[in-house]
Order: C-alpha cells, then structure tokens, then sequence
C-alpha cells in the first residue's frame, strides 16, 4: 500500500494530472504527434513518412535524424517551459530544490520519453519492414537523433544551470531585499503567496537530479514563501529568454532558406511550428490567465472583421503576369465575348493548320494519332507517368511523342508528361532510366519549410521575373526546387513552346486548373483554345475561359510555365492558391477537381475536329495514364462509432468523388465512340499496389524508397504488360 501511495503522490504523476486538468492544449499536440508517428493521421498524404524517414540534402541519414532531434529536444523543453510558467507555483516545495527548473523538467518528462520510445521503435520497425536499410544505416540514424536531443538539452540546461538562481542563494541575500523591499512589492508578494495556497497540489515524493526517490520536506529548512516566490519569478524570465532565443532561430533558419544547408526536414519544420504554438499559447495563458480562452476567440474575431474590411492577406500571384497596371474584367460579358463564335472558328481554324503540319511532319498520308491524358496524383502520378510513357515509347520504338498531338491531365500526371515532352524535345533521351531518379527526388522539405518558417510570417525576400517583381514564398520554392530536380526543365514561359507546337515538332499541352468563383476551367496553352467552348446554342454555358484571351493585357504569354503547372497541382494549403490579375480577383484550384484523369479535355478535341480526324488518321489512341485502380473491390464494412456515423455522409461523398468522375468520364467515352466507331480505341494503364502492401503510395510530393519501388514495379502488372504488347505492334517510322 505504501508503494502505491507513494506512486499516486509521487511528483511525476501529479504532473500529468495537473496537464489532464489544466493544460489540455499541451497534450494536444503530443497526441498529433502520437498519431502521426502511429500512421493514424496523414497517412494519405505521406506526413507519416516525413518523420520515420526524413530526407535531409538528399538522404536519409544522421544528419537528417540529428535536426529531428534537435527540434523534438526543442519542442519537449517549450513544453517543460510553457507547464513550468504556468503551473511552477502549484508545487512550493520545488522552489526549495536546488536548480529547481531542472527538477521540474526531469520529473516531468513521463510524456516527452514516452513519445521518444514510441517513436524510436517505429522508426526501426518502418526503416526494417521496407528492406532499404541495413542495420549500420539504421543505427546511424537513431544515433543523429540522441545526438541532437543531448546537444540541444545540454545547451538549455547549460544555460540555465548558469542564469537560474536555486534557494540557497536566495537566503544569503534575503536580508538586504528585504530592507530594498517597499510596501508595494510587499503587498504583490502576498498576494502571489495567497494564490499559491489556493492552488498547490500535494506531492511526497520527485525524483532528484541523481535519479534517486526523496521526500519532499527533504529541505524543509529553506521553506521561506517569499524567497520561493522570487525563485520562480526569475526562473519564467530565464525561460522566456530562451523562448526568444528559438524565435530568433527560426528567422534565422527563413533567412537563409534558399540554401539546401538549411532546408531542414519537413517533419523538423513542422515541429518547430509546433513549438512556437505552444509558446505563444503558454504566453497567452501566463498573461490572460482564466481570461485567454475568451481572448483568443474575441482576437480572432477581431482580425477576422479587419482583414475583411481592410482586405488584409497576401494574394499569390502567377509568375510572369503584370499586376501593376488595369486588371482584366471579368464577367458574364467578357466570358461570353472571349468564347464567342468568331473565336471559335478563329482558333479550329488555328488547330487546323497544326494538326495538318503534324500530318505531313509524320510522312505518312494517314497516320495513327494519339491522345495522352494522366492523372493526378502528386508525385505519385508524375513517377508514374513518367515510368508508363518510358515502356510504351520504348515498344514503339521511339515515336510516341510523334504519333502525339495532345496531352491533356491534371496536377502531378500533368507534370511528368510535360517533362517527358521536353526531354524529347531537348533530345535529352527520354527513355533513360536516370530520368526517373529525377522526377523521384524529394520535393516536400522546401516547401513545407518555406511554409511554416517564411510564408506564416513575414516575406521578405523578393526576385524577378518576366520583367515583374515578386515575393518569394512556397510557390517560387516548389518551382525552383522542381526546376533543379529536373535539371533546368520546364523553366520556360508558356510562349516558349507555341513555334514547336504549332509545327507538329511536339505534342500540343493543355493545361486546365479550375476557376474556383464560378467552376470554369481556365485553359492554359500557348494556342489559341477557345474551341474547347464549343456550345450547341447560345443558352449553353461557357464552360472554360481561353488564358491567353483573358489576360492578354496582363503579359499572359510571359507566364512561367512551371507556374501554368504548379496552378494545374493546387494541393490545399500545401501549394498556395494563386490569384489572377482580374476584377474581381479570381482564384485558381487543382485541375483535378473538375477531371482528375483528363478525359473530358481530350474527349472535346475529338469531337470538335472529328471530321478532320476521321479523314486523315488511320485510328486514334487515347492512352489514358492512370495512378489509381479503375474497377477497386469495395471493402468489408465495419462497425461504425458514434463520430464515424456523424461524418459518415461527408466522407462517403468525398471518397466516392473519384468514382463518379471514372463514370462520367466512361459516359463520355462511349458517347464519341459511338460517333467515331471502331476508329478510336482506348488504352488505359492503371498504377496498382504490389502485393503484399495495404495501400498505394502517398499522395504528396514526397516518396519514401519503397514507395519509389512499389510504383516502378506496377508496369509489370499482367493487365499493364498486355496494354504493351498490344501497343508493340505500332507502325514504324
């Protein structure tokens, strides 16, 4: 019995009792934490990956595991500080404690090593489970990470061991205070010392700085209240130097972001966010008190009236376009004037010309065409598309960019193929295999650093481009990064490709995100597209604006084409949303919210130009590029809890959002086929998971080795190989 009175008394315990009681917000993000590591929350997209294998330049390694420490080491002690400054006081007896702050820390680290446990093991299970590691490798990432957590706690506690004044010392001067005292001070002093015994929680027993168990009323002898209170009055300034002094990492760290030196894991990253949260919300307690509740929500309704009526935030602009000078109606008039009949015929009459430079350029009378439409998907889908289009190029012995006329897709698909078309075009050996380590390369860290270090506060920096000025922020990291990764490719503005494109020398490339104020499909090409709003009858809606007549005032053939591709793979809240120069401002969304799979934008160039097509190509190909299974078996339906119930209709409507877009695409397909009859045929690869593996892999612009693994093997999936062996026997050039 006296042991477990001893254990329910002991400090420790009653640490993580008073968390339970008062600091739930401190828990809070332990247990996102927990859940991450656990794979329970953003599996999906990959987050759980970017702690159990951090990429840093380059690799997985010690250094990358190191900074992981550091900032956990970093997050444990906001956490020790942010409960010290606000709970310190409802246990006096630590105030008699030599370096009383180190005690607290040490008896309240019950969370912090449980998380550490946890999360070790879980890197040692994932790095074992995927067969890329061997055990060396391993070891030297566990031994960064213990690196990092003993530098950073030996510098903190250094530091504190040296500023942070313990009882004794108190005592010696207590006379000469008291005689500087006035009655002023006097007065707060007892009133702090009132709320102290309001609010103490009992403990008997702490674990010392030698690990070994005592008794509280060990120094008993030095219990003076008033001396206790200065004790912590100066051990909380002490703890908000060191808040300032992380604050002053992390402007450091955005300052020098452009370097890969300081491109820290995005796990670190998103763990120091972490950090500040919790000490801007521990400052907000110690000063509000019982009051900080009502404040936040009354600051956040505040800036919320402000923003709106003063326009406050930052608009993301489209690199290339001019936001200096009148921006560009746009309205039911100007959509329908841009879409017009004479438009349209101007631009079939455009493509026209292009597909019968393409004809003669194949130097066959009736050639096969073929159509390109990829997924999204992250870069998933780009690894994917890229690793597709390498073995059918490669069973058509070299001529599929030939036999191309148009690429249509969305978000990562999109960028792969446009990547494919430019080594093609660069004649940079498409089917090299190096290719795929290049568009395999890790693309997360950067942005999720320039996110949550730069763009949460304040940008400073700034670079041209297209002869305009911008800030730069996650955007421009992704771009350059994406730049980089793929040796300089696609770093051109989209006008850069309208000779080459026109002259049949490489397939044509939409680009179609969607207009988030209306639903419209703003189409991206360096041609004129306004074809692709063919209407039955002037009742019907226009269903897409031609880019290029939208903004031709605003320097729309000046837009970065890896700025067109990035607005086509608008990951929420990840990439940031872009703003267009117009009146009103319009906002641009993830082209695959709209067609996820690019059928529908390929679909509408067939009919449009079936009769052309018809006479002059022997068949047409629609290769589709899948990153997902078409025909998935439906799952075992488990029990259902409360919470699962309550959101069970949003999250059916969301899930199911890729299968009705397979439907209506199908719908779609069969409808032209039924114009153009056994002359168009469709093929369609389909990345699925390698047996043995619960899902595919993540969808995020990061991917972990065996992720990497997993979607290269998809090729050789027996439905896969038979697409290849049909397509082998295409005619040579």
């Amino acid at each position: 019995m006296k042991i477990i009175n001893a254990f329910v008394n002991s400090f420790p315990i009653k640490l993580l009792l008073v968390h339970v009681k008062h600091n739930q917000f401190l828990l809070f993000y332990w247990l996102i934490l927990f859940s991450i590591v656990d794979g329970r929350f953003g599996k999906a997209l990959g987050i759980p990956f970017l702690f159990l294998d951090p990429i840093y330049m380059g690799e997985v390694g010690f250094w990358g595991f190191l900074i992981i420490g550091v900032a956990l080491a970093g997050f444990s002690m906001a956490f020790n500080i942010t409960s010290y400054i606000l709970d310190g006081f409802r246990f006096p007896f630590l105030g008699t404690l030599p370096r009383p702050f180190s005690h607290y820390c040490l008896n309240n680290s019950l969370i912090p090593i449980a998380f550490l446990t946890f999360y070790v093991q879980r890197v040692i299970v994932f790095q074992d489970t995927v067969e890329l590691y061997s055990g060396p490798q391993i070891v030297m990432g566990l031994l960064g990470l213990f690196t990092g957590i003993i530098f950073m706690l030996s510098f903190l506690f250094v530091y504190f061991s040296r500023t942070n004044r313990d009882i004794q010392k108190v005592m010696r001067s207590k006379t000469l205070r008291s005689s500087k005292g006035s009655q002023r001070v006097r007065h707060n002093a007892f009133k702090q010392l009132r709320k102290m015994r309001r609010s103490k929680v009992k403990v008997k027993y702490y674990f010392s700085l030698k690990l070994k168990h005592y008794s509280t009323r060990r120094y008993e002898k030095y219990y003076d209240r008033i001396a206790i209170l200065g004790i912590f009055k100066q051990n909380q300034r002490n703890a908000i130097v060191i808040e300032l002094l992380l604050l002053a990492v992390l402007v450091i760290l955005g300052v020098f972001q452009s370097s890969p030196l300081f491109q820290i894991p995005a796990a670190a990253s998103g763990i120091f966010l972490f950090t500040m949260i919790v000490m801007a919300t521990g400052a907000l307690s110690y000063w509000l008190r019982s009051w900080v509740v009502t404040a936040v929500i009354g600051l956040l309704l505040l800036f919320n009236v402000l923003s709106s009526a003063f326009n406050w935030g930052y608009q993301y602009p489209a690199y290339g376009l001019d936001y200096t000078g009148e921006k560009a109606d746009y309205s039911l008039e100007t959509i329908e004037a841009i879409s017009g009949s004479e438009e349209i015929e101007a631009s079939k009459a455009h493509w026209l010309k292009m597909l019968e430079n393409w004809r003669l350029k194949s130097g066959e009378e009736k050639p096969r065409m073929t159509l390109i439409a990829v997924s999204g998907g992250g870069q998933r889908s780009a690894l994917w598309t890229i690793n597709v289009l390498q073995h059918v190029d490669s069973v058509m012995a070299g001529n599929l960019m030939n036999e191309t006329v148009l690429i249509s897709g969305a978000s990562g698909g999109l960028v792969g193929a446009a990547f494919y078309r430019d080594l093609f075009w660069t004649d940079k050996n498409p089917q090299d295999k190096v290719h795929l380590e290049h568009m395999g390369k890790e693309l997360l860290n950067p942005l999720i650093f320039s996110l949550l270090i730069n763009d949460i506060f304040y940008k400073a920096r700034k670079f041209k481009y297209g002869g305009q000025r911008y800030k730069r922020e996650r955007g421009y990291e992704f771009e350059n990064n994406l730049s980089e990764n793929l040796e300089g490719m696609l770093d051109r503005p989209i006008s850069a490709y309208q000779k080459a494109e026109f002259s049949g020398d490489i397939p044509a490339l939409l680009v179609s995100p969607l207009i988030t104020n209306d639903g419209r499909k703003l189409y991206i090409s360096p041609q004129p597209v306004s074809f692709l709003n063919l209407r039955p009858n002037e009742q019907s809606i226009v269903q897409g604006v031609d880019f290029r007549s939208l903004l031709k005032d605003q320097q729309a053939d000046s837009l970065r084409f890896l700025t067109a591709l990035r607005m086509s793979a608008t990951f929420p809240y990840i990439t940031p949303t872009i703003t267009l120069p117009t009146n009103p401002p319009i906002k641009i969304a993830d082209a695959g919210i709209s067609d996820n799979y690019g059928v529908v934008d390929a679909l509408i160039f067939l009919n449009v130009f079936k009769d052309w097509i018809l006479e002059n190509t022997s068949e047409v190909v629609l290769l589709s590029i899948r990153d997902s299974e078409k025909n998935e078996e439906l799952g075992p339906v488990g029990g259902e809890n409360f919470l699962e119930r309550f959101f069970s209709p949003i999250q059916s409507a969301y899930s199911s959002w890729d299968k009705v877009q397979t439907i209506k695409n199908d719908q779609f397909f069969e409808l032209t086929k039924s114009r153009m009859g056994d002359h168009l045929k469709r093929v369609e690869f389909q990345y699925v998971s390698e047996e043995g593996l619960e899902e595919r892999a993540s969808l995020s612009w990061r991917l972990t080795e065996l992720e990497k693994r997993n979607i290269l093997k998809a090729i050789h999936k027996k439905k896969n190989q038979n697409i290849l062996r049909s397509l082998s026997g295409a005619k040579r050039y």
